[in-house]
């Protein structure tokens, strides 16, 4: 059972973003029943680009495919600063593991979570927690405008499907193998560095090679292990990003 949330969180503002009104529904009632008191709702992108001008907001959760902008499209342009709210904003997608474009975006965009439906109250409480303690280490402008956020599957309205790296193709060595050391996940640490990529169960590439990795990042892979190939990633022994 989650913990009980603190007053201080209780008053955290949260805009919810979701075509579906019943999806939307569904969301606030376990946020209300987590304890939040202010949410807001929208149903497109645009709202939430309206929204953002008019109020300070602590977190954005937003579906994926929604009229006019999509959800990987708005947290771009956030973390790009073409909107009202700071570019660091927490912003949580609801998505699904099986959109491997979707995760691989919203990954190179400094993502601050992933709600899986249908969303158990416990799961939410701790992603949201999680979320709001993120920090997120902005880079260049430049580096966010270069993601593509306009995926096949979302046009099409189904999940990918076509692996972009196949799984049988041999992993890229980065560094000679006396150079790198195999870790598990869950003991990975800010500052190290890729010495191999990381990919999808389906062969999607996740993250190049020679990758330093951040908090942000850690967490995420941590949070999709059941859809990475294997639950280790090879790290450059010794090494740390500066």
């Amino acid at each position: 059972m989650e913990s009980p949330l603190p007053d201080r969180l209780k008053k955290t503002h949260i805009l919810l973003a979701d075509d579906d009104e019943f999806i939307r529904r569904v969301v606030r009632h376990v946020l209300l029943g987590l304890g939040f008191e202010h949410i807001r709702e929208v149903e497109d992108g645009d709202g939430v680009k309206t929204l953002l001008g008019t109020i300070p907001f602590d977190l954005l959760i937003s579906d994926v495919q929604m009229p006019g902008i999509n959800g990987v499209e708005l947290l771009r342009q956030i973390r790009c600063g073409q909107t009202d709210a700071p570019a660091d904003l927490p912003v949580i997608i609801l998505t699904s593991f099986s959109n491997t474009d979707v995760l691989t975006a919203a990954l190179k965009l400094d993502v601050n979570g992933f709600l899986v439906k249908p969303m158990k109250p416990a799961t939410v409480h701790a992603k949201i927690i999680q979320a709001l303690g993120e920090r997120v280490p902005l880079r260049p402008a430049q580096t966010y405008e270069a993601v593509d956020t306009q995926l096949a599957s979302l046009s099409s309205n189904q999940p990918s499907s076509q692996p972009v790296a196949s799984i049988s193709r041999p992993v890229p060595k980065m560094v000679g193998p006396d150079d790198s050391v195999e870790i598990h996940i869950r003991d990975l640490t800010p500052g190290m560095v890729l010495a191999r990529a990381v990919y999808l169960n389906d062969g999607t590439l996740l993250l190049a090679g020679s990758h330093a990795l951040g908090n942000i990042t850690i967490n995420r892979l941590q949070e999709m292990r059941e859809v990475l190939k294997g639950d280790t990633c090879w790290v450059v022994r010794g090494k740390t990003s500066t």
